[in-house]
């Protein structure tokens, strides 16, 4: 009994971790555009088959859709050449720029055939800047809507990505390779070396993320677009950039994340959205603004998921999204009680 407890408790962890990442993600974006990225978890889908493509020596679909975005941007933004055209030449020369080196180090990664954390770095590499491309074709052109047309948008986001991976990789699953194989005995239960490789990672996240916003120019900027955005513009603070920041930095998590779940799940153009919504019920417990309050929230849907599996695995999903339910009660029960004082 004992031992499955232990079993329970370490494969929670791991879940909860791998969702944290994901709930950073969420609260990041949130907080920064007052949008609720409903497709934030397409880009775990999108990070896990990156990787399993170049693991595979194979040129991954994402280089593609990185390429195809910077041409959209060139042909959107075509009228900066009539305002400026000096200034509208160096931004398409730098997106070209961008797209032959994204292009070349994908090259230079098959045919070194780097390692697993190697692989991970350039699959990085191709997937975070599709979170600052999808910001600039979904949310730069109406930074006013309401947030029900930005959470509209994003469902339409998540069921795009859906399809253009399902057109790019099939409905086939792709086996990813581990950081390192194997694991170790800790009394009675076998932890996977993964596992220590998902707690590191989160880890090194969150406290990259905290020195980041505390001890840079850029950080500084989030900061202030996040505590108030048009203040933020009054002082000069050019909030689109640190929207498409956000988004950047939401879609570097999300891929990690990705990377990181998909050698135990086997990665599929459907994994995502079901990532997704976990790690949304996770943050709403801290009304995606709060991330300690979210953390926990993440440790919950964790632990309850690995316990339902093992209990009643045939209404895992039920019983974790009916978490939610509780958590927006309480949220609302707590709003009230602020607005009152």
């Amino acid at each position: 009994m004992i031992d499955t407890v232990l079993f329970l408790l370490v494969d929670g962890l791991t879940n909860g971790l791998v969702y944290a990442l994901l709930a950073l993600s969420l609260v990041l974006v949130f907080t920064v555009t007052r949008v609720v990225n409903i497709a934030q978890g397409e880009y775990v889908m999108l990070g896990a088959l990156t990787l399993a493509d170049l693991l595979q020596g194979r040129m991954p679909g994402t280089l593609y859709l990185l390429i195809g975005g910077l041409v959209l941007c060139i042909v959107l933004d075509a009228g900066r050449w009539r305002r400026d055209w000096r200034q509208a030449l160096l931004y398409t020369t730098g997106l070209i720029v961008a797209g032959v080196a994204a292009l070349a180090l994908t090259r230079c990664a098959l045919a070194l055939h780097l390692p697993v954390i190697g692989m991970m770095l350039v699959a990085l590499i191709l997937v975070a800047p599709l979170g600052a491309l999808i910001y600039r074709f979904t949310v730069h052109p109406i930074p006013n809507a309401t947030t029900i047309v930005f959470v509209i948008i994003s469902v339409g986001v998540s069921m795009s990505l859906q399809g253009v991976a399902l057109l790019i990789w099939g409905a086939n699953p792709y086996p990813v390779d581990p950081i390192a194989a194997g694991g170790l005995m800790m009394g009675p239960v076998f932890i996977p070396y993964q596992s220590f490789a998902i707690l590191i990672t989160a880890l090194l996240a969150m406290g990259g993320l905290y020195v980041f916003s505390e001890f840079t120019l850029l950080g500084k900027a989030l900061q202030a677009s996040a505590m108030n955005r048009l203040g933020a513009q009054f002082c000069g603070i050019p909030v689109n950039m640190t929207g498409a920041l956000a988004f950047l930095l939401a879609a570097a998590f999300s891929a990690v994340s990705g990377m990181l779940l998909a050698p135990l799940i086997t990665a599929n153009y459907e994994m995502g959205f079901m990532v997704g919504l976990k790690g949304f019920v996770g943050g709403a417990m801290g009304g995606l603004i709060d991330y300690p309050l979210s953390l926990v929230g993440v440790m919950i849907v964790g632990g309850l998921e690995s316990t339902s599996a093992y209990v009643a695995s045939a209404y895992r999903d039920v019983l974790v999204f009916s978490l939610l339910i509780p958590i927006l009660l309480w949220r609302n029960t707590r709003s009230r009680v602020e607005a009152r004082r």
